[in-house]
């Protein structure tokens, strides 16, 4: 796909100044897969349990979705020299661009406050920030966002037709996308992560037959983000054997939806010990 940047990378590189370039190395990290699926655990640990297990359902399928395209397309990133920091894989279409307007479109329609008018004006304004990022950073072409946004737009409208927001029918969908990535990828430490996840989130939401319904208080889920975030570090950072990867990757979107079931039997199990 020739002609995918326009020349707008390579201006923003030489225009900007490197402090500014940093500043959105962190702007970029709104569209990272580490705060998609904190995103979506608030949105389980604190809101309704059925939507939280959809937008999880959502999110997984997103992230197999844009495997599965940068393995069919394989279409390289700008050049070295272009990027602030290092980004490895493919660069068509955007991960970032997709991941964020699939999740803030979520929130979107899923948040209370204020008017859905202003929910998507804010989702919007979100979304074009982070596939801005990736361009002034260097990491992909404006063709890769732009499309990447359209992908997530598409993506989202579809999955809420068939599926009707049920999480069930979510992870279906996210399964045949991780197996589409296995197509595109062969099997490879992201692949196996893809199948790992829907392997994990499909199994235990098809297990809890009674929903759990008590809180989760800030401290749990503070602590819940942690033990996760550090096997998903392990998951993805290190160099570990395809049976590991699998393993590690089963296990944060599983506890994701276990949390406040275990919150709730530790708080019976207090109560019910003697004083």
């Amino acid at each position: 796909m020739p002609g995918r940047g326009v020349g707008v990378t390579e201006a923003l590189e030489r225009l900007l100044t490197p402090w500014m370039r940093e500043l959105f190395t962190l702007i970029t990290q709104l569209g990272d897969a580490w705060f998609l699926f904190a995103a979506v655990a608030f949105v389980y640990w604190f809101g309704d349990r059925r939507r939280g297990a959809f937008a999880l359902s959502a999110i997984l399928g997103a992230l197999a979705l844009t495997l599965a395209l940068k393995g069919l397309f394989a279409l390289p990133r700008p050049p070295v020299e272009l990027q602030v920091g290092h980004a490895s894989g493919y660069g068509f279409p955007s991960g970032h661009a997709i991941g964020a307007t699939v999740l803030w479109g979520l929130l979107a329609l899923v948040l209370e406050r204020g008017s859905h008018r202003w929910r998507a004006v804010g989702a919007g304004a979100v979304v074009a920030v982070v596939a801005t990022s990736r361009l002034v950073i260097g990491v992909h072409y404006v063709a890769d966002v732009a499309i990447g946004i359209g992908i997530g737009l598409a993506y989202l409208a579809v999955l809420l037709y068939v599926t009707r927001w049920s999480p069930t029918r979510g992870f279906v969908a996210a399964a045949g996308l991780a197996l589409a990535a296995v197509a595109t990828n062969g099997l490879t430490p992201d692949s196996v992560a893809a199948v790992a996840g829907v392997t994990g989130a499909g199994v235990t939401w098809s297990m809890l037959d009674a929903r759990p319904n008590g809180s989760v208080h800030l401290p749990a889920a503070l602590v819940g983000l942690a033990v996760f975030g550090a096997v998903g570090y392990a998951g993805h950072r290190l160099s570990l054997a395809l049976p590991m990867v699998f393993a590690l990757n089963l296990v944060i979107p599983a506890g994701i939806l276990l949390l406040p079931l275990a919150v709730e039997r530790a708080k019976e199990a207090r109560s019910a010990s003697p004083t």
